[in-house]
């Protein structure tokens, strides 16, 4: 008897997934599963490892299903979001609808061999335990930001208007600790607050030093970016945990895509439209990049001159965008040649080296394999 190949779509919560079996002839059946042991059980009885291909919607836990469906079924596609906007387009919106849906994409893709949904690379775990940790990186550093602008209202609110550098200059913070103790309740918000500053900044050194011990699986990688000025051995683990690999790209243009520094061009007849840029890749590595531009501008003498060149008839927002694109272009070469930046600072690269090695070896991490730049 012939096997007929199967399309399973699922739309997967944090505690189910529904799912919508369809197979050549379009037959349909739709399931509801809890994400237990004895459910999953009876979803793998269910489906075929030589026939059957799943597609879920990547989310926050689709990494962790598909490892668990890889060995049951032929393929799984982690499916990604800013691809399957059709999906909310509708007036019904139900897990079986959406799960349906992504049925139907999948056998459309399929049956027909043209690629209408490209999947998402499945990152090995270290590059997913590094994204873990950038985002918990992030999300202290908007508490410490949303903290600061709390004391600086409170400031504000009591005719106190100092500037943000003088009430968090660690020699002035003491003096500002100090003030209104004739008034109880803004005095202990004031000391609340600068104790929780404190503690999250603690968090936040704990939390770079994590990553950077994580960061020591690509230390070939690190050493190539770090030649680069402005690019510290933090941002270099950055690009690494975004890219996962350069050879995933086949040219720059799309490697400097998905690092969100290329705008969307739509054009029809005489009329050309610049739109934002594209949402669909990560973005740690283009914010903490976007904050070494005039480091990499200095020290390349091409790269200031077209600087300043734009700069005379173009918006500063664009030409700082297109300086961040043309710093991402060369990035890629770095990492595709293998080769150190064209106007490395030998002496400054060696430096930030050293001391990552150091901090390495300190955290009880041996290098022995690692060969230090010259």
């Amino acid at each position: 008897m012939e096997l007929r190949m199967e399309f399973v779509g699922i739309d997967l919560h944090t505690n189910r997934f529904t799912c919508c079996y369809l197979d050549e002839i379009g037959k349909k059946k739709m399931k509801t599963y809890e994400l237990t042991e004895n459910d999953l059980a009876l979803f793998y009885a269910s489906v075929c490892p030589e026939t059957t291909t799943v597609i879920i919607e990547a989310t926050v836990n689709s990494f962790a299903f598909e490892k668990l469906l890889r060995n049951h079924v032929k393929q799984v596609i982690v499916a990604n979001t800013f691809q399957l906007k059709q999906i909310s387009f509708t007036n019904k919106k139900t897990d079986k609808v959406d799960a349906y849906k992504l049925a139907r994409i999948l056998k459309g893709q399929m049956m027909s061999g043209e690629e209408q949904i490209s999947p998402v690379v499945i990152p090995p775990q270290h590059i997913q335990d590094l994204r873990a940790l950038f985002t918990t990186y992030r999300l202290l550093r908007k508490q410490v930001g949303a903290t600061k602008n709390r004391i600086h209202s409170l400031l504000k609110q009591n005719l106190k208007p100092f500037t943000k550098e003088y009430i968090f200059g660690k020699k002035t913070r003491k003096e500002i600790r100090s003030l209104c103790e004739d008034i109880p309740a803004l005095h202990f918000q004031l000391n609340f607050l600068f104790d929780h500053l404190e503690h999250l900044e603690d968090q936040i050194i704990a939390m770079k030093q994590k990553i950077k011990q994580e960061g020591r699986f690509y230390i070939k990688e690190i050493d190539i970016l770090t030649s680069m000025k402005g690019v510290s051995v933090f941002t270099a683990i950055a690009i690494i945990a975004d890219i996962i690999s350069v050879k995933r790209f086949p040219n720059s243009k799309q490697f400097a895509s998905y690092l969100r520094s290329t705008p969307k061009v739509e054009s029809s007849n005489e009329k050309t439209i610049i739109k934002s840029t594209n949402k669909a890749g990560r973005k740690v590595a283009i914010t903490l990049l976007s904050q070494a531009l005039n480091h990499y501008r200095d020290a390349s003498p091409s790269a200031k001159r077209w600087h300043d060149r734009l700069r005379q008839y173009k918006k500063a927002g664009i030409v700082r965008m297109g300086l961040c694109r043309k710093m991402i272009t060369e990035i890629y070469q770095m990492l595709k040649k293998e080769e150190y930046h064209y106007f490395r600072d030998k002496n400054n690269h060696r430096k930030k080296m050293d001391e990552y090695c150091s901090f390495l070896e300190k955290s009880g991490y041996e290098l022995k394999e690692y060969q230090l730049s010259a």
